[in-house]
């Protein structure tokens, strides 16, 4: 039922993985060159990493910036041709665009741990030994609340674009410089703009999940609220497709 979405999925974790694959190897062939970097005796802040901690990094930079761009098009591709076959499955428009959805969410998952072995690794060989820890970590929780960066970044591609039935791509490619303009307005000094960028940054994806005023990390209630507006997001890509028409 969800075969085409699967395929397309299917598709971009395979380029995915070469790409995370050969930008390892690079990175190991890189080591043994003459003269390169090498981390061992010379600094030991940089010889343990918790695996969680890896997870955040993997996430933050690799899903968010660009898988999750591109899939959250996935059910925008529905409209642009055959939406007259997806709607006569067996299925409730609701019901497909949720399949849609999952399958996308379980690439993501998928991609994040690829990202996290292939850095674990190349970590292990910049350092000479183990690198990567696990066991209990207290910032477990907040790493968790953390990989709601990808799927808040691919609800708002699904809502922009899933009443989209041609250039789609458009969507993607001006979300990530429009996110940017908005994050910098803070900048200027105006109060008025000041005033309209503390609300357009309320549901920005870059300022919910960097720094806060009060420390180096959002706060937990910034990440919670996060998670909360992928839910909207999601919500509201799935009200425009099923009341989209042929």
């Amino acid at each position: 039922m969800w075969y085409m979405p699967y395929m397309r999925v299917r598709s971009a974790v395979q380029v995915y993985a070469y790409f995370a694959v050969g930008i390892s190897l690079v990175a190991i062939a890189l080591r043994y060159w003459p003269g390169a970097l090498h981390l061992e005796g010379q600094d030991q802040r940089l010889h343990s990493f918790h695996v969680d901690v890896l997870a955040l990094i993997a996430g933050s930079a690799a899903l968010v910036g660009g898988l999750a761009t591109v899939l959250g098009l996935n059910l925008a591709s529905e409209n642009d041709g055959h939406l007259e076959i997806a709607w006569t499955k067996p299925v409730s428009r609701e019901g497909y665009a949720l399949g849609v959805f999952a399958v996308d969410i379980a690439a993501m998952v998928v991609c994040l741990f690829i990202t996290v072995v292939c850095v674990a690794i190349v970590l292990d060989v910049y350092t000479g030994s183990q690198a990567v820890t696990f066991g209990p970590n207290p910032e477990l929780l907040r790493v968790l609340a953390f990989c709601g960066a990808p799927l808040c970044v691919y609800g708002w591609i699904a809502a922009l674009s899933a009443s989209i039935k041609h250039n789609r791509g458009a969507v993607a490619g001006l979300f990530w410089p429009l996110m940017f303009v908005v994050a910098l307005l803070h900048v200027v000094p105006i109060p008025v703009v000041h005033n309209v960028a503390a609300v357009l940054n309320l549901f920005n994806p870059i300022e919910i999940y960097s720094s806060s005023d009060s420390g180096p990390q959002p706060s937990p209630w910034s990440y919670a609220w996060g998670w909360a507006l992928a839910v909207i997001m999601l919500t509201a890509a799935v009200l425009q497709w099923r009341r989209l028409q042929l």
